[in-house]
């Protein structure tokens, strides 16, 4: 059997590698992304959990991606808090509760990523004059009351 390489011996194991690798959320600085990670795990709200801005912010993105001058945002599926986030309102909403928690130089960095994902969601979509009526737009804040297409179920 042939013997292994010095190099091969050196070299970092992979696995052992992988394990070891930093939380990174995309388009936030490694140090935002770690005071994001400290935040959702020493933060005692039911609703954020280790991961839950990284998931929120996928969820922002993949609706704006969506093909179409204006969208209709849609009511998720399932009432799990991961599944929810599939609604862009409350994955709005967890990213605000994310914001607030966080240390200013940290704050500062995901609310101008905020503003950019704001500006496009309030370009694409349309006010809905109506959002009062439907008991399941909770909050005043302005993303609550954009046109809804047909509810789920």
């Amino acid at each position: 059997m042939p013997r292994r390489r010095p190099g091969a011996l050196r070299a970092p194991h992979p696995k052992l590698y992988a394990l070891h690798q930093p939380y990174r959320i995309d388009r936030l600085s490694p140090r935002t992304s770690a005071a994001v990670h400290r935040a959702e795990r020493e933060t005692d709200a039911e609703e954020v959990w280790p991961g839950a801005t990284e998931t929120a912010l996928y969820w922002c993105r993949r609706f704006l991606a969506r093909p179409g001058r204006y969208l209709e945002i849609s009511y998720a599926g399932c009432p799990c808090p991961s599944d929810s986030l599939e609604d862009v309102t409350e994955a709005r909403e967890l990213l605000e509760r994310v914001v607030v928690v966080l240390p200013v130089p940290a704050r500062r960095e995901l609310e101008a990523l905020l503003a950019v994902l704001d500006a496009e969601l309030w370009r694409r979509t349309l006010p809905d004059p109506f959002a009062f009526r439907d008991p399941r737009r909770r909050g005043g804040s302005w993303w609550h009351h954009r046109l809804r297409g047909e509810p789920f179920g």
